[in-house]
């Protein structure tokens, strides 16, 4: 009979275990998560993204001439970005940045630009976006063609004079933030942060 006890004991503190970790999976199921970034609304076409305008002669979306076209008209219209053929724009899209936050934001930059030349993205639709401190100016709001406007508007007046104040490193990064994520837009459905 103490046989029979003690393989019922055992199976008893057997369950009392099980229920226990089920009680603290349950636990840990029910934290909450954090997640902080730029989050990007309103209704836009898809955006291309830097891979996509690296790689474009993979696509086959966009001739090579469309896109000499409009890297003339960023270079005629952009103090941040200068690149005069497409060779130059997939090098600058291909650099590899590691931490130098400026190249990165050029590099978001640009696509951006290509993307509002090439009618990847509505200038027109009007956006949320996270910018801490109101770094552009824009609330938080703004059309592409506002975002963009202001992204100029931080390029130095003169930029060969000795003190001229160029954006910090986290001045870049907000920048770099809202282009990337206005480049990974996927149509009306906006989930990007």
């Amino acid at each position: 009979m103490r046989k029979g006890f003690a393989k019922l004991g055992f199976i008893a503190l057997g369950l009392v275990l099980a229920l226990a970790l089920c009680g603290i999976g349950y636990a840990h199921w029910g934290e909450t998560l954090n997640i902080e970034g730029t989050l990007i609304t309103g209704e836009w076409e898809s955006g291309g993204t830097i891979g996509f305008w690296k790689n474009w002669d993979k696509h086959k979306t966009f001739t090579e001439a469309e896109i000499e076209g409009w890297i003339g008209s960023i270079n005629a219209t952009s103090k941040w970005l200068g690149p005069t053929t497409v060779e130059e724009m997939g090098e600058m899209l291909s650099e590899n940045c590691q931490s130098n936050m400026k190249c990165k934001f050029l590099q978001q930059y640009l696509a951006t630009r290509l993307n509002d030349e090439s009618a990847l993205l509505s200038l027109t639709a009007n956006c949320n976006f996270h910018d801490p401190d109101d770094y552009l100016g824009l609330g938080g709001s703004g059309t592409l063609s506002e975002i963009i406007a202001a992204i100029e508007g931080k390029y130095p007046d003169a930029p060969d004079v000795p003190g001229a104040v160029w954006p910090t490193k986290d001045e870049y990064e907000i920048m770099k933030d809202i282009c990337d994520a206005l480049n990974n837009t996927g149509g009306i459905y906006p989930y990007y942060f």
